[in-house]
């Protein structure tokens, strides 16, 4: 219902100005297009592994907010030599760490990655015979929350990791659509549409759902 109200407000103001009309149709094009879900890691930690495990994993969920994610899964390297730093940009971010002997001390790349990653659209994934206590030792170590930290072993816990950041990212692309759609330069007669629909999606541009999410 909600993708209905945004498609028919881009519809009337498309009749009114052409300009705000298109500005419009191009934010609800990125707003409906498929997630982008980077699997990111060091060489050596078993990242191929997990990407393709991630990708099964979304295949098969249905019960996400919404239905069945449509997701573009993509691996990311890090700390590559010579290599650039990677852009971890994604709505989602799987980031895989491997087991260390002492899982209280974290790899000084690994912090500086996960430094430049949203929270809220992070799942930290520790490979190896890991248990509980150890990802707990290992959340700390990042600066993870506790509950976005899964080892690998735990596929059904990790489908619910992933299908839980799903979630936050899509109300996170409704929360930038709103903005993108309240601030686009427009007439007073447009302006009052878009003020109508926003109330009618119940969206603050100017809030954050991010707070509420993690």
């Amino acid at each position: 219902m909600t993708g209905e109200l945004w498609h028919h407000l881009a519809a009337q103001v498309e009749q009114l100005d052409a300009q705000a009309g298109r500005l419009i149709r191009r934010a609800l094009t990125e707003h409906t297009a498929a997630l982008r879900v980077q699997v990111a890691g060091r060489a050596g930690t078993g990242r191929e592994s997990v990407e393709t495990q991630v990708r099964e994993l979304l295949l098969r969920r249905v019960d996400i907010e919404g239905g069945q994610v449509d997701a573009a899964v993509g691996g990311v390297a890090v700390a590559t030599p010579d290599g650039p730093d990677p852009v971890l940009d994604g709505d989602v971010v799987v980031y895989v760490v491997p087991r260390r002997l002492d899982p209280a001390v974290a790899h000084p790349a690994d912090r500086a990655a996960l430094t430049a990653v949203d929270p809220c659209r992070l799942v930290l994934v520790v490979t190896g015979g890991t248990d509980d206590s150890e990802c707990a030792l290992v959340a700390r170590a990042t600066g993870v929350p506790p509950d976005q930290v899964v080892a690998v072993r735990d596929e059904e816990l990790l489908g619910e990791r992933l299908a839980a950041r799903a979630v936050v990212a899509r109300r996170l692309r409704d929360e930038e659509l709103a903005r993108v759609v309240a601030g686009v330069p427009a007439a007073p007669q447009v302006r009052e549409l878009v003020e109508q629909t926003l109330d009618l999606v119940g969206l603050d541009p100017m809030g954050s759902v991010a707070a509420g999410l993690r």
